[in-house]
């Protein structure tokens, strides 16, 4: 047996996912391990075939875990090496990107893991701007700013700034209305998980 599969129980790799925007949390979020070292990837490839058919739809192996619900998560006693991990939110559309962090597994002269650590911060899919009043930089405060047909929705704050996060791709038409101004709408169209769009919009007076 290989030194490094010595049950040492020592954790190799830990880190925590969070929202991009808003550093909360995300729990039940796939960690994986996309890329390692030879020997790691060989003792997988056995793992793999002991499993059979069940090893593609495991929730948890070796190389794949899911966050806790404060978005902890730790990988035990890996071989020395580089590694590539990658984040997603399996279950919520295309609300979330992927995101992706490469450490390096280490062992003291002792033989002791130090741990590497991997946060990873999931980006969101998601649109934002300012508006602002026609012919001036002024904000318009406490606009509705919604999605035609799915009801997300916001309002901008005092500088006129707005942001809808946690939104599906494709085609969306983008509604804004305020009191005593005329409701105006834009479409804008998200191409990928995890998008980032800016949307500013410029409110005419309301007609008396």
């Amino acid at each position: 047996m290989a030194q490094w599969e010595e049950i040492r129980h020592q954790v190799a790799i830990a880190g925590r996912v969070t929202d991009a925007q808003t550093g909360r949390p995300i729990g039940s979020a796939q960690v994986r391990i996309i890329a390692a070292p030879l020997v790691f990837m060989e003792w997988l490839a056995n793992r793999a075939k002991q499993y059979g058919d069940k090893w593609e739809i495991m929730m948890e192996r070796p190389d794949r875990i899911r966050t806790a619900a404060d978005g902890h998560f730790h990988f035990m006693d890996f071989p020395d090496g580089q590694y590539t991990l990658t984040a997603s939110l399996p279950g919520s559309g295309t609300r979330y990107g992927t995101a992706q962090n490469v450490v390096t597994v280490t062992r003291d002269a002792e033989g002791n893991i130090t741990m590497a650590l991997a946060d990873m911060d999931l980006p969101s899919t998601m649109l934002k701007g300012r508006i602002t009043i026609q012919n001036t930089t002024d904000p318009v405060v406490m606009a509705e700013v919604r999605i035609q047909g799915i009801g997300e929705r916001t309002f901008s704050d005092g500088d006129g700034q707005y942001l809808l996060a946690g939104l599906e791709i494709g085609q969306r038409t983008v509604v804004v209305s305020a009191q005593g101004y005329q409701q105006i709408s834009h479409t804008v169209q998200f191409s990928q998980a995890g998008e980032e769009l800016t949307s500013d919009f410029i409110m005419e007076p309301a007609i008396l």
